[in-house]
């Protein structure tokens, strides 16, 4: 099966890029990981030897390469995730299918295991920290009454809520992109295409979570098919082996581990798992910073058995 890969960065979540294609490299994957950036890129890329200026590519194993793509859509890339899946189905027409993943994720499982889930032609998703979404909850009921006054209608009523993070989305049901490019495109359009917008106002603002909102709109839209996962498959919850999602605004390349765990805030699984993958054929950070760093990361997670806020 051919499943073409991306991702989207800007500013120093560059450095989780780096991190996120050795574990592609390391979980078996062959192929392009196709990164789309606002911004410039960043040096340990354009320094590496074998980066090819004029293609903006890197052939970084024998059988990976990473492939970066400069955007400057008119609202944050959170908005821009259906469309560059859709455009990477037009650029690779060999694809079976599409998987989008944030640059703050690593893949722990086999690259098999992924193909796998995608090999039914469902769309595959992961429940986010907080899955249960009923379909008469009243955040629901105000994404329908918005949508309805744009013509848009739901087909099914569900249950659950859905991660962001990675979206695998089979050729055959690239009518679930549209529906979700559309409805990203409304909702930037509502609170102000603002570029580096992530939340907005508090939980009951109802696009609090902007194109994590889009999306879970969107899949009720159509009747494509869903092969789901619980929250402990980014490690949200204990139990997971796919992947580990260090969410939340401190990401694990920007350190300061011992400062949160003195303040009761040891590193999450996923900050620890991210550091796994540093070691890897692309290096964001120098040596020395990573020493220093996985220190910091030990003795906070010790600390971290001992002491830790209610």
């Amino acid at each position: 099966m051919t499943i073409a890969v991306c991702t989207l960065f800007e500013g120093h979540y560059h450095h989780g890029v780096a991190v996120l294609v050795n574990s592609l490299a390391a979980a078996g994957y062959e192929g392009t990981v196709w990164a789309g950036h606002r911004g410039p890129l960043p040096e340990w890329l354009t320094r590496r030897a074998g980066f090819e200026r004029g293609r903006a590519r890197l052939q970084v194993t024998s059988r990976l390469a990473l492939q970066t793509v400069a955007l400057d859509p008119p609202w944050s890339l959170n908005y821009h995730k259906p469309a560059f899946m859709r455009e990477l189905l037009h650029r690779v027409p060999a694809a079976d299918a599409v998987v989008y993943l944030d640059p703050d994720l690593v893949v722990k499982c086999a690259w098999s295991e992924i193909e796998a889930w995608l090999a039914g032609g469902e769309v595959a998703l992961i429940e986010d920290l907080d899955g249960a979404l009923p379909s008469d909850h009243p955040r629901r009921q105000q994404w329908r009454q918005f949508f309805a006054a744009h013509g848009e209608q739901p087909q099914r009523p569900l249950e659950r809520y859905y991660n962001s993070g990675f979206v695998g989305v089979p050729r055959a049901r690239a009518d679930v992109l549209g529906h979700w490019q559309r409805i990203c495109e409304l909702v930037a359009a509502e609170t102000g295409n603002v570029l580096r917008q992530r939340k907005i106002g508090g939980p009951e603002h109802p696009f609090h979570s902007t194109d994590e909102d889009a999306l879970n709109f969107a899949l009720s839209l159509s009747l494509a098919p869903l092969r789901t996962q619980g929250p402990e498959a980014m490690d949200f919850m204990p139990g997971g082996r796919h992947l580990s999602h260090a969410v939340g605004a401190a990401k694990p390349w920007q350190g300061r581990h011992l400062r949160g765990a003195l303040r009761g805030r040891p590193p999450s699984v996923a900050s620890q798992a991210f550091y796994r993958f540093t070691r890897g054929p692309l290096a964001s950070l120098s040596p020395l910073t990573l020493v220093r760093r996985r220190v910091s990361m030990a003795l906070a997670t010790a600390l971290g058995r001992v002491y830790r806020r209610r």
